[in-house]
């Protein structure tokens, strides 16, 4: 019984010293060795916590690349794309003077192709100009920045327009020479087509390399538009007219800008 109560009287003696070195320490604030420990322990708890610390900023880091990444690259695509308006200004600067010495007393409404049909049968392209635009809703000619014919309108929504290309086996157009020697074009393949209803004694006023336009005899098309050049002459004795071949100005297989041709 003596035994347990000195055992007792030993821990109760133990406790008293440790709460008494607590209070000491903690109140002990200059001591170097108490900092000394506070600094270690301080530093131990850091050296734990710094790897999640470290994967955070990580992270952080990967999510402000990836938005500078994008950041970069819209200003690149941006950038690009003012090159291109900017090229393209250059390159035609004067269109407007130019096209109006060839056709003159009309407007000319500039358009981006955005697309042009899957179907290599359907022969239509789409333009980002629509009746709110201004472009009219009937068939109104087409051309290119050479002013060449492209074709014509075909539907006009209002912000989009489709153009009936000249490389369609039903696009037909009246046509003729400087010298007045005319007929009608009407599509073949590829960019060839050729010039029906040419008679044969007008067959000395034509040369390879002449130019057929547009005549005034057309509520679509202005006069004196460029269409195609002659590359063949033929004059068949079975025949009892020329078979004039000729070749498409218009690259309708590279067009990126047109205009639509208005009053």
């Amino acid at each position: 019984m003596v035994k347990k109560k000195n055992y007792i009287n030993k821990n109760i003696i133990v406790l008293i010293f440790c709460f008494f070195l607590i209070i000491v320490l903690s109140f002990s604030k200059n001591l170097s060795e108490v900092q000394y420990f506070k600094i270690h322990l301080s530093n131990f708890f850091s050296l734990i916590y710094s790897p999640k610390s470290l994967l955070n900023n990580l992270s952080y880091m990967e999510s402000k690349n990836d938005s500078l990444f994008a950041e970069i690259k819209k200003i690149s695509e941006e950038n690009l794309n003012l090159k291109q308006r900017i090229r393209t200004i250059n390159t035609h600067r004067d269109y407007d003077k130019k096209l109006n010495k060839l056709i003159p007393n009309y407007t000319f409404l500039p358009a981006k192709v955005t697309n042009h049909s899957l179907s290599k049968s359907t022969h239509i392209f789409n333009v980002n100009i629509g009746t709110y635009d201004g472009v009219i809703n009937k068939s109104r000619a087409v051309i290119d920045y050479d002013g060449n014919l492209v074709g014509k309108t075909w539907i006009a929504s209002n912000e989009s327009t489709q153009v009936h290309k000249i490389s369609d086996r039903n696009f037909h157009v009246y046509v003729k020479t400087k010298n007045n020697v005319f007929g009608q074009f009407s599509y073949k393949s590829g960019r060839l087509g050729i010039i029906e209803s040419v008679s044969k004694r007008n067959e000395s006023k034509l040369n390879i390399g002449d130019l057929f336009y547009t005549t005034q005899d057309s509520n679509i098309y202005p006069e004196n538009i460029p269409v195609a050049k002659i590359v063949d002459i033929k004059n068949r004795k079975n025949e009892h007219e020329l078979h004039v071949k000729v070749e498409i100005l218009a690259n309708l297989n590279s067009l990126s800008n047109v205009f639509i041709v208005q009053k």
